[in-house]
């Protein structure tokens, strides 16, 4: 059976706790459902969300996120190819206060 290529994401609640799915406008919240699956979502979910955003609409997300995760970090980078400098959670860091080598 042929998939319709513009059907929501198929995605697990893995990512989705405290969400339903069933009421999530995917195109007004794609940000956060980007994001939520890079940090959180199984192999199969960033399949979908990679199908049904395309990869400029998931970097345009991850390199503008305020904050990220670590895993959704290496996701990005590793997945698309990103580095550090392009990713605006990193660059908003604040420096380090009490902060001693010895």
């Amino acid at each position: 059976m042929k998939k319709i290529i513009n059907s929501k994401p198929d995605l697990s609640s893995q990512s989705f706790w405290d969400t339903d799915l069933h009421k999530l406008d995917f195109d007004r919240y794609a940000s956060f459902t980007i994001i939520r699956v890079l940090e959180r979502g199984t192999e199969h979910d960033i399949e979908e969300i990679t199908r049904y955003y395309g990869k400029d609409k998931i970097v345009n997300a991850i390199t503008t996120a305020k904050r990220l995760l670590p895993r959704a970090q290496i996701l990005g980078k590793q997945l698309f190819h990103l580095s550090n400098e392009q990713l605006e959670c990193l660059k908003s860091l604040p420096p380090a206060q009490n902060y001693s080598m010895y």
